[in-house]
């Protein structure tokens, strides 16, 4: 068995636990296998996934069925990400949960602002928006909607904490992610160059 059938089939069967559902059963099967096109190639080229995609028809026609998957207005990526984080989720109920909130600047055209589970040294997107701007430093009202999409994912029953860097020291925010019971680590412009961060409940400690 080839490694790109291997990974398929484990793929497939995680998928089919969770709560993702198609309308059709070629939309979970082309699903999957863009899934191993990225996983295995490194690559969002579809023309690089038809490659690892087993069956008789030719690549082009591969490619074909990944750009209509793509492009198909019944599929709502965000709910499909959605459900497959509360599946990886399910087993962390009590374990406490850091997210950190952060802007990057893409071409000196985009930012990107994200909320990423901090897991294992990785940071791991949870919710984001991309914005057409060239400054990093972005108004609360632009962003708070990925913070009430990335409370959705999170599992009940576990402490959350949202480190942010100075950028962030916005009192809307603070306001936001205390409504949402989530505590928040913002480093401050007045301790600029030391690791202090404030909680919204009042208690302070460093940075992690």
């Amino acid at each position: 068995m080839s490694d790109s059938l291997r990974l398929y089939r484990t793929i497939i069967e995680m998928i089919q636990k969770s709560r993702v559902r198609f309308h059709d059963m070629r939309c979970l099967i082309t699903f999957t296998w863009a899934i191993v096109g990225v996983l295995l190639e490194r690559s969002v080229h579809v023309s690089k996934w038809s490659v690892l995609r087993v069956g008789e028809a030719q690549a082009a026609s591969k490619q074909r069925q990944f750009m209509r998957w793509l492009k198909n207005p019944r599929i709502v990526p965000s709910e499909i990400y959605r459900r497959l984080a509360q599946t990886a989720f399910a087993d962390w109920k009590g374990h406490t949960i850091y997210l950190g909130l952060d802007s990057s600047s893409l071409w000196d055209e985009f930012v990107i602002v994200r909320v990423a589970l901090i897991y294992r040294g990785r940071a791991l997107p949870l919710s984001w928006v991309i914005l057409k701007q060239q400054s990093t430093m972005v108004a609360f009202e632009k962003y708070k909607h990925i913070l009430t999409e990335a409370a959705a994912i999170l599992p009940k029953g576990c402490p959350v904490i949202l480190l942010a860097d100075r950028g962030f020291d916005d009192n809307d925010l603070f306001c936001a992610v205390r409504d949402l019971g989530v505590n928040s680590g913002i480093k401050s412009p007045q301790n600029r160059g030391r690791n202090v961060h404030f909680l919204s409940d009042g208690m302070s400690g460093a940075i992690l």
